[in-house]
């Protein structure tokens, strides 16, 4: 595989390869589901990283149930990338010298990302975490939001899981996915169709920063629910007969008419809204809050 001959062949150059001479190897020694509750602490690049370490890594990170892609593992410069504006004049060199470590940046991400994403089958994941944005906004092009929700659309349409024991009861087209978090992605509307049709187990959801064209979110599984700082568009809908905690903070929301939210098991409910998110906001059809 290209991206993991890459990865063998800096970390040779670099003497990290392999253990010390007569030092016992313990780690590798250890279980898969070990190896992996370690990888799931690491980001993406890194967990690809670890085929190095040994033969008996050299491809456990293809079954890690657990992904982390963040841009913020490619931002390899400890200067100027928050802060830097190119305000100062006397700076232009300092100005074009960040930017191209910026566009380069991008490029090692992208290219990673979208290997990783068509190489690694994420059906077979439990948990999904993509984030395309730090804060302050400085990395990723214009659109870089629409490219990382074209990933996961693709993803969803392409990516199948392994076929199921009898045991197991799931159809040809169930993913494994428990958990999916996603930051500054732009999702369609067909986003939560995608996800009901091949997400039946997903229980946790969370949106940070996101542009959603999402008018309703339904699900028959989830139990947590977390929109943050999100801008939707005509969101008048959240149903879900097991969510247990719904969060939104945040955000706006061009729908001028009526949320209703239908959530009848609901243990926890934190809106922090601002005045224009909805008109009214329906919950359970029992409690109506208008818009002031």
């Amino acid at each position: 595989m290209e991206l993991e001959e890459a990865t063998r062949e800096r970390a040779l150059e670099s003497g990290s390869a392999g253990t010390w001479a007569g030092d016992p190897d313990r780690l590798s020694a250890l279980p898969d589901c070990l190896l992996h509750t370690i990888m799931s602490f690491l980001k993406a690049r890194q967990v690809v990283q670890t085929c190095v370490l040994a033969a008996r890594w050299r491809h456990l990170w293809r079954s890690a149930p657990c992904l982390d892609i963040d841009l913020d593992e490619f931002m390899t410069s400890p200067v100027g990338f928050e802060w830097y504006s190119g305000s100062d004049s006397d700076s232009f060199d300092l100005y074009n010298d960040i930017n191209n470590k910026k566009e380069k940046a991008w490029e090692d991400f992208q290219d990673f990302a979208e290997n990783l994403m068509h190489r690694r089958n994420i059906a077979l994941l439990d948990s999904f975490r993509l984030r395309v944005r730090s804060v302050p906004r400085s990395y990723e092009p214009k659109f870089a939001d629409r490219v990382a929700g074209g990933w996961l659309r693709r993803a969803m349409k392409y990516c199948t899981p392994e076929p199921p024991r009898p045991c197991e009861g799931l159809n040809s087209n169930s993913w494994h996915l428990k958990r999916l978090y996603l930051r500054n992605v732009a999702l369609d509307n067909r986003f939560t169709k995608h996800v009901s049709l091949v997400c039946h187990s997903l229980e946790d959801l969370e949106l940070k920063d996101c542009r959603c064209e999402i008018r309703a979110i339904t699900s028959d599984s989830l139990k947590n629910l977390v929109l943050k700082n999100c801008k939707c568009y005509r969101l008048s809908e959240i149903k879900s007969p097991t969510l247990k905690s719904l969060l939104i903070a945040g955000g706006s929301n061009t729908n001028e008419g009526v949320l209703v939210i239908v959530v009848p098991v609901i243990a926890h409910l934190c809106l922090d809204v601002p005045l224009h998110f909805a008109r009214r906001i329906s919950i359970n059809q029992m409690l109506s809050l208008p818009r002031c």
